[in-house]
């Protein structure tokens, strides 16, 4: 089946391009409209493959009478447009549209202010945290621990298994007795 792979015309512009088995290759038309894309009038370039494949790079040349010419949008590539076709293949016609098939943002919801701001601020509340810090003095010295590492808080008393980050680690103390001093951060997230 004859198909279009890939293309390099330039402009944002509604292209027809009327693709045609030649018994040698496959022959490559370009048209403004789907009608004279049908009716084979007012074509505005055309090209044709050197024999058939699945990736088929044709140049496109001008006709003297296009009111419309085509170029390249990548001019490093030396082709219009990539093709692929097989001998009796039937024609086919294919509409090359612009780069972004997107429709214009018209509806009035999208540039209402008041909207745009509650849609932030959900957005910021939905990814917010809180810090939760500790200063914690260890009854011994862990020269190993250093700031980022993970560390586990478990107080029976009090109820709490934590995991928190170490941010700062200082070692104090006399010549026989080392302490380690933390700061540890547990971060919660805020729920709406």
């Amino acid at each position: 089946m004859l198909s279009i792979v890939n293309w390099n015309i330039d402009e944002n512009y509604i292209w027809y391009v009327r693709l045609s088995d030649t018994g040698t290759g496959v022959a490559v038309a370009l048209y403004t409209t789907q009608a004279d894309a049908e009716a084979e009038t007012n074509m505005q370039a055309g090209g044709e493959s050197d024999g058939y494949g699945e990736a088929l790079e044709v140049s496109l040349i001008n006709e003297t009478s296009a009111a419309r010419p085509v170029s390249r949008f990548q001019q490093d590539y030396l082709w219009h447009l990539v093709i692929a076709g097989s001998s009796g293949d039937e024609d086919r016609i294919f509409k090359v549209k612009e780069f972004v098939d997107m429709d214009e943002i018209a509806h009035p919801i999208y540039r209402n202010s008041a909207l745009i701001e509650a849609r932030a601020a959900a957005e910021i509340n939905a990814h917010t945290h809180a810090k939760i810090k500790r200063r914690l003095t260890l009854g011994v010295h862990l020269p190993e621990l250093e700031a980022g590492g993970i560390v586990r808080l478990n107080s029976a008393r009090r109820g709490a298994n934590d995991l928190a980050q170490v941010f700062e680690h200082r070692i104090t103390g006399t010549q026989g007795s080392l302490v380690s001093e933390l700061e540890a951060v547990k971060f919660m997230g805020l729920k709406r």
